[in-house]
């Protein structure tokens, strides 16, 4: 309630303006009680969080205490330090300038080692090609000669060395044998009883075979047999001996026909391996060859089989059978019958021979 004053004079009423600021007052003591309220929690907070320092802590942040005082007090020596003199800064602008030519002419120098780096890594990119392909090279000739060494030594064959002695003449009736030597294999003809054989057919089929009679004057009277119906006949009669084969083929331009004896290659009348054995098949048919009349035996060597030749001629040799021998590729052998047949064409013509004579082949002898 306003107060009045003693005298009955109006005045002026405080009492409402006391009661704001009193107000007010109040309000900030409360805020203040507060905020210390809030302060010392933080505080307590704070401090409750903080872990107590051990002893190494405390000691190193002394040490950083001493470093940092003793930084202070050089930085306020260089505060209380005098001023440098004009010469002093002269000197000192003159190391400046010969610093920043160094840097300078550093930089000129750095520039080009650079372009030397570049170089080298351009030159060793080249070399890890080079070396690249060096080791391709080498691992392939390191897989090369690995399989050299895996690859068998070839043996060379013996040299095969035949020698020729002293040859001499083949007596004029001697029965002439053959041997033919082809690979490993050794194969007898006998044309002596190839020959009979034939003949034998012939004369006991004469009748049948004739053609005609052809006179010559002041001479006996030739036979002249057909020769279609002799090559017929011989194809029917399928003559053998062994692995052998007999056949009368045409001479179609001539008078005289000839037996041909055919050879199997792979079927031999003895081997090498035989051979080897002291009483194979090869020492019999020898014995076989020395027992004929006035024999000789000609080994017809193939070039592939000069290895079964010289078994053979040793064999041969050791048996005194009188021996020769020559090249012959051939796995046949042909000899000319005894009759005579007609022709069945014209023989052609025969030329002079232009250069010089030929030479003729030389005489079959013993050796």
């Amino acid at each position: 309630m306003a107060r009045r004053t003693g005298n009955n004079e109006p005045g002026v009423n405080m009492d409402s303006l006391m009661d704001a600021l009193t107000n007010v007052v109040a309000v900030l003591i409360l805020i203040l009680i507060l905020l210390q309220v809030d302060v010392g929690q933080a505080v307590d907070k704070l401090l409750g969080d903080l872990k107590p320092a051990s002893p190494e802590q405390i000691e190193q942040s002394k040490k950083q205490l001493t470093q940092v005082n003793q930084q202070l007090d050089k930085q306020k020596a260089m505060l209380n330090a005098p001023a440098p003199k004009p010469e002093d800064i002269d000197k000192v602008e003159a190391d400046l300038a010969l610093l920043e030519k160094s840097l300078k002419d550093s930089s000129v120098k750095l520039l080009e080692i650079n372009k030397v780096k570049q170089l080298l890594a351009t030159n060793q990119k080249l070399a890890d090609e080079e070396k690249s392909k060096t080791d391709l090279i080498l691992s392939e000739i390191n897989r090369i000669k690995a399989l050299l060494d895996q690859t068998p030594i070839p043996k060379a064959p013996q040299p095969t060395v035949v020698k020729i002695p002293n040859s001499r003449e083949i007596p004029t009736k001697a029965n002439i044998y053959y041997c033919y030597i082809i690979k490993d294999q050794a194969h007898l003809v006998d044309p002596i009883t190839a020959k009979k054989m034939v003949m034998d057919e012939f004369n006991a089929n004469e009748r049948l075979l004739f053609r005609e009679f052809i006179k010559i004057k002041g001479k006996p009277d030739t036979r002249v047999y057909d020769q279609d119906k002799v090559v017929k006949f011989y194809e029917q009669k399928n003559l053998m001996v062994r692995s052998q084969s007999i056949s009368v083929p045409y001479n179609r331009p001539w008078t005289k026909m000839s037996m041909v004896i055919t050879l199997d290659p792979e079927k031999g009348d003895a081997s090498l391996v035989d051979m080897e054995q002291p009483k194979g098949r090869f020492y019999n048919i020898c014995y076989k060859v020395k027992s004929y009349f006035d024999c000789v035996l000609i080994f017809k060597v193939n070039p592939n089989g000069f290895a079964t030749y010289l078994k053979a001629r040793e064999i041969a040799d050791s048996l005194n059978i009188p021996c020769g021998w020559e090249i012959d590729g051939n796995t046949v052998l042909k000899q000319t019958l005894d009759f005579q047949v007609n022709r069945l064409e014209q023989p052609p013509e025969q030329k002079a021979p232009a250069g010089p004579p030929a030479i003729p082949a030389p005489k079959r002898k013993l050796d």
